[in-house]
């Protein structure tokens, strides 16, 4: 430890302006022993260094020796220390305790002065802000109406070699923004496209987090809120439960009330779209993924009654969009596809292989209402220039009392790397593999993922690791609530590890109790400024 030395209160002042002037400790002030003051810091450093995550109010206590009996006065003072330059300082406080809620990452140093009146001290201390929020996994997550969102970063190279817990922080929005509640979260959305600037195209992007009552959009990298939507001042009344992508429009859905408010990210306003007016399904898939280079959004609107699934299509004589239904599709034996059926799940399938891209269906998991047999039928015929739906299969599942069944309305998995699609239901999840015109599923023994009994699986969905438009790795993320707590956990494992016949791996990373009910995992990578 190193002990900063005292000074007569007169050269505290010339020392908080930069000019430094010692005094031996054995000095006197009028005939009288000067008391002894001083401060502790770690190791020999003039500067120490300590290190704090953006979002988290950093606190730091000087550890202060003093034998006089005057009263201490304190003062913290705070700059910007960039390249080892320090920057112009701003008062902070008079407490003994620094306290401060950066707005920003990066580097500042902290001036402390601590004066009895008669002798003082100086003493500077750097503070390295993280950037918490540039990189990592965003986690939506709920609990008796009360939203929290809770981010895991990415930990840099050199957190891993100084062995750095990884920063896992809850409430993120209220950490970092005044004047947001604690509503229940409802979805989240990066949107990504390019606009013309005058002279070249430039990639905008936006963090969408929509709440209950509420659509935020966020700076990407700070979580600050730059703009707010209240959905009662475009429809009143309305609450969310679903957020869905429309082109570049994130867009806020009641499956009750069946309305909706659309939000232009451009410039970031609230609207009712004249089409989404008219929309009265039941149910609705948003399925957001990278096509190439390219963020691309297949919307899957559904009916349960009778079971159908809509979409629109481009007449290119007119260039006009009109609705085509799966009514109007026919098996192999000349009869309506879904007909007398209910719905269990329905997914973005595999993509197939096309001349130019891959074409990536919609696949229904239903149920025959009259004898129970399950089916999975498979439609693509979804985009801007989509001429119309095409089926691309439909068969029967091989079933029995013992087979594994999605969870209702559940998120499934589909990886194109290993041409394996994962589902879960209850503590357990479970691979279905594609066989001609249907699936195969596997037992309620068979799962490649079991968790304790306590545990439900929650959500699932996937991560990329691309090299532009080759995606390079697959990891996939489950979430599971502890039925007793109400407390959600994140694992994350190697895609290539979750297999029928290689049943529970070891996760590559997990996050245990780090949320609420969880109901959406979504990874957001560093964005430019």
């Amino acid at each position: 430890m190193k002990t900063q030395s005292i000074f007569p209160a007169f050269c505290v002042a010339m020392l908080s302006m930069g000019l430094v002037s010692c005094i031996d400790d054995d000095s006197t002030y009028g005939g009288s022993p000067l008391p002894a003051l001083s401060v502790e810091v770690p190791g020999d450093a003039e500067m120490p260094v300590y290190n704090f995550s953006y979002g988290a109010e950093c606190e730091l206590t000087p550890d202060i020796k003093y034998n006089g009996s005057g009263e201490l006065s304190y003062e913290w003072s705070l700059g910007s220390y960039d390249n080892g330059v320090k920057g112009p300082m701003e008062f902070v406080s008079n407490e003994k305790t620094f306290r401060y809620q950066f707005p920003a990452g990066g580097r500042y140093y902290a001036h402390l002065v601590v004066s009895d009146g008669v002798v003082g001290l100086v003493q500077d201390y750097e503070l390295s802000i993280n950037r918490t929020f540039e990189q990592g996994f965003m986690v939506l997550s709920n609990k008796d109406g009360v939203g929290n969102l809770v981010f895991i970063k990415d930990p840099t190279r050199e957190e891993i070699e100084e062995g750095i817990p990884v920063t896992v922080m809850e409430n993120c929005l209220q950490r970092v923004n005044d004047n947001v509640g604690s509503e229940p979260l409802v979805g989240a959305q990066m949107i990504t496209w390019h606009d013309w600037n005058g002279s070249t195209t430039v990639e905008v992007n936006r963090l969408m987090i929509c709440t209950e009552s509420r659509g935020l959009f966020l700076n990407p990298n700070t979580f600050v809120v730059v703009s707010t939507i209240d959905f009662d001042d475009v429809t009143p009344g309305f609450k969310a439960d679903r957020l869905i992508l429309d082109g570049t429009s994130p867009v806020a859905w009641s499956s009750s009330a069946k309305k909706h408010v659309m939000m232009d990210s451009k410039y970031m306003f609230g609207k009712e779209d004249s089409n989404w007016k008219t929309y009265d399904f039941d149910f609705i898939s948003s399925n957001t993924y990278m096509a190439g280079l390219n963020q691309t959004t297949d919307n899957y609107f559904i009916k349960r009654e009778p079971l159908s699934l809509h979409s629109k299509a481009l007449d290119m004589a007119t260039w006009e969009s009109f609705w085509v239904s799966s009514a109007d599709l026919r098996d192999k034996n000349n009869l309506p596809v879904l007909q007398n059926e209910e719905m269990i799940v329905a997914f973005r399938g595999e993509g197939i292989p096309g001349p130019y891209t891959n074409t990536y269906p919609c696949y229904i998991i239903s149920r025959n209402k009259s004898d129970g047999r399950l089916f999975a039928t498979g439609i693509s015929g979804f985009g801007a220039y989509s001429v119309g739906q095409v089926l691309e299969c439909h068969g029967e599942i091989p079933s029995d009392a013992s087979t594994a069944i999605p969870a209702a309305d559940s998120y499934v998995v589909p990886s194109d790397m290993y041409h394996r699609t994962y589902y879960y239901n209850g503590n357990c999840v479970y691979v279905m593999l594609k066989n001609g015109e249907s699936f195969t599923f596997p037992s309620v023994n068979e799962s490649c993922l079991r968790f304790s009994s306590d545990e439900e699986v929650t959500y699932m969905g996937i991560s990329q690791t691309r090299q532009g438009s080759q995606v390079t790795a697959e990891d996939l993320l489950v979430a599971t609530v502890n039925k007793s707590s109400g407390r959600g956990s994140v694992y994350i494992y190697n895609m290539a590890d979750v297999r029928t016949d290689n049943p529970n791996p070891a996760p590559k990373a997990q996050h245990l109790n780090c949320a609420d009910r969880i109901t959406n995992i979504m990874y957001k990578p560093r964005i430019a400024n």
